[in-house]
This record gives C-alpha cells, structure tokens and sequence, in this order.
C-alpha cells in the first residue's frame, strides 16, 4: 500500500513555533507608521492589522480612501496567521488542493498573501494583515515587520516567488530562474 504524503505544515509539528506575549503597543504603531508610508510609495491605500499572539487586534489603521473590504480582511488575516503559525498566502495551494478543507474552514480564515506573523528569536509575537491591494499588501507587511525588528524571511519568500506583482506558479519560476542565469551570461554591448 502507498503511503500517504503527510500534508501538515512544518509550522504545524511539535517545538516548530511557539507563542510569546511581548509584543507592544509603541512597536505596533511603529509598524503602522512604516507600512502607511510604504502603502503611499505604492500608491495603494491599504488596512493594516496588527493583533497578538492570540489573534486579538493591538492596532489598527484604515487609510482615507481604503476600500471598505480591506477593514474585515486586514482583519483576518492578522487572525488567520498567528492560529496559522504561518503567512496566508501559504494557505492557497493547500487549500486548492484539498488538503485543508477537512480542518478548516473557519469564517475568518484567509488564504490571500498579506498576512505575515511577528517572529522573533523562533516565536510568534502576534501577525500582521494588510488588505487593499495585492502584491502591494506583502510590501507593506514587509516595511512594517522590517520597523517591528520581526523576521523577513516568510515575505521576502513571498517576494521573491513573483514576477511583476503576479505570483508564479513553481514550474514557471524554474523556467524564468533558468533563463535569468542563461541570460546573466551573455555579453552586454
């Protein structure tokens, strides 16, 4: 008999993440500030949400001119990645294949990029949910992060995994990875 692929996340097995209660008012609107001054430089108005490690909000911020959606979504997000223990939009394949529906669906659980938790030192903090846009969203969670000193690893992966804004599938982003190192070795003139 074939065994089974195991479809729990890393984040999800024993000793991987563990939640820590630190996290403070002062760093959560440092965050706000940064991520509102990325959302102008991308020309989005966005909703940040910033909660604990128990998903409850620390701070807000709607921008004029956000979309009303953005509010619940910024929302859920922040919520989603902290009981996640992991970005949202990691959720999305798994999701598309199948593999959550028996656990999940909880009314608040988002599976669109832009929600990122706060780590530090191998534990979460709290997460972070930024709505309004798309791609726009991880940046803004990035300057936010990047002010909160919380790791970036999870959204430069974000990141990188795209190509003008667009999120590319794996087995695209092998051919263009590819191409990129063919093309690096051509002469320039």
């Amino acid at each position: 008999m074939k065994e089974a692929r195991n479809p729990t996340p890393a984040a999800w097995k024993r000793g991987s993440l563990s939640y820590g209660f630190r996290l403070t008012l002062g760093t959560a609107k440092k965050m706000l500030e940064a991520g509102e001054k990325e959302a102008k430089k991308q020309a989005v108005p966005v909703s940040i949400a910033i909660s604990d490690a128990g998903g409850n909000l620390v701070a807000f911020s709607r921008m004029d001119n956000a979309a009303l959606f953005s509010v619940q979504i910024a929302l859920d997000k922040a919520f989603t990645t902290v009981f996640g223990k992991m970005p949202t939009g990691s959720f999305a394949s798994q999701y598309c294949a199948g593999g959550l529906v028996p656990l999940f669906f909880h009314e608040r659980w988002i599976t669109f990029p832009g929600g990122f938790p706060l780590i530090k030192n191998g534990v979460i903090l709290g997460g972070i949910g930024v709505s309004g846009g798309i791609m726009e969203d991880v940046y803004v969670a990035k300057a936010a992060l990047e002010a909160g000193g919380f790791q970036l690893d999870e959204v430069n992966a974000a990141i990188a995994t795209t190509i003008g804004g667009a999120p590319v599938p794996p087995r695209i982003r092998r051919t263009s990875e590819s191409h990129t190192r063919h093309n690096s070795r051509r002469p320039r003139g």
